[in-house]
């Protein structure tokens, strides 16, 4: 396998278009406060789905730690693993939990250690012994303070942001993601079983009370079924949670949802009435969504790698842009993977103009 790192300034710059070519709109999922659109591949994009790549948790990748931050992976599979973006374990051994700070890029029969990963759990010693155990994604609001911080070496480094976090959630724990787990265990659960993939996805857009809060895209439907449930549960179900304790604060320029009739006369009058219910809420996102496929990203490069087993040859890049950041995969000009939550400041602040239905 052979690495090459960032060139000083190496720069490029696209439009979050380019994030979700290829891919069509599914139909919207809703539950709560949280709705998505699942990005899936038309019939004449089924090329699209890239099979050279696996995330950790398709091959029961054996993951390890062999100091404090520094955090290891064994691919045994065929393919190139991708780690995404803020990976984290959770064991139940008595051992440091940790996180990747960036995405990672693991050969194919390879084994990579990151020495740029952090610690999670402030007050607990000892190394996580090799083998294979599930995968988190970050929470959202902690994932642009470790992007921030993804070539510090210091693995204490998310300490003081897990500690605000924490108490921001009424969780005591300073330095110890698992405390916020554990508290709120039995709402994270529910994300993963309310929020299915459908057939052929490979990504999502992810929005809050109709707000934008995360792009994310998958090389294939098998990779993007393997690590959704991390991203619906830990990253994006904390963020729900959050705005569910914020009492329902909505954006004002938000339009009234079509309400229910005191008196129903038939099961289909209701069954129209449902329907255009969803009709609504689906244009509604689609809209919303529109204002932002011309945002400008500006990639910056962190490594590129070639993986001469698996004939892959990728650049990680750390998107950079007002709205969002987070990190890309290129295989030369397509990109096989994105994970771009919005940043913090967007997520309090965006307010949306109306506009036509998307189409990508």
């Amino acid at each position: 396998m052979v690495f090459r790192k960032r060139k000083k300034n190496a720069r490029s710059q696209i439009e979050l278009r380019e994030v979700l070519r290829g891919c069509e709109a599914g139909r919207l999922q809703s539950v709560g406060y949280m709705q998505v659109i699942p990005l899936v591949l038309g019939d004449e994009n089924v090329d699209l789905s890239d099979d050279r790549f696996v995330s950790p948790m398709q091959c029961d990748a054996a993951v390890y730690t062999t100091s404090y931050g520094t955090l290891g992976f064994r691919n045994s599979s065929a393919s190139t693993m991708i780690v995404p973006c803020h990976a984290g374990y959770v064991v139940k051994q008595h051992a440091q939990d940790h996180a990747m700070a960036h995405a990672g890029v693991v050969a194919a029969a390879g084994d990579r250690r990151y020495d740029t990963a952090m610690c999670i759990q402030a007050a607990q010693g000892g190394l996580i012994a090799k083998g294979a155990y599930r995968m988190l994604i970050l929470p959202h609001a902690l994932r642009e303070k470790a992007i921030e911080k993804r070539a510090t070496k210091d693995f204490r480094k998310l300490w003081d942001d897990i500690s605000t976090f924490n108490e921001s959630m009424g969780v005591a724990g300073k330095g110890h993601l698992e405390y916020f787990l554990k508290a709120f265990k039995k709402e994270l659960d529910e994300f993963v079983a309310e929020f299915e993939s459908v057939p052929n996805q490979i990504g999502a857009i992810i929005l809050i009370d109709d707000r934008v809060v995360g792009v994310e895209r998958a090389p294939s439907f098998a990779y993007w079924q393997s690590i959704w449930p991390s991203l619906i549960r830990e990253c994006y179900g904390s963020l729900a949670i959050e705005a569910s304790k914020a009492g329902g604060d909505r954006s004002p320029d938000r339009s009234p949802r079509v309400q229910l009739p005191l008196q129903i006369e038939s099961l289909d009058e209701l069954e129209s009435l449902i329907a255009e219910i969803a009709r609504q809420e689906d244009e509604r996102a689609r809209s919303t969504v529109r204002v932002l496929l011309d945002e400008p990203l500006t990639l910056v490069r962190e490594e590129e790698v070639a993986d001469k087993k698996a004939r892959v040859d990728v650049t990680i890049e750390t998107a950079e842009s007002e709205h969002f950041t987070g990190q890309v995969i290129r295989d030369g000009e397509t990109i096989v993977y994105a994970s771009l939550p919005a940043t913090q400041l967007f997520v309090k602040t965006q307010k949306w103009s109306r506009a036509e239905p998307f189409a990508i």
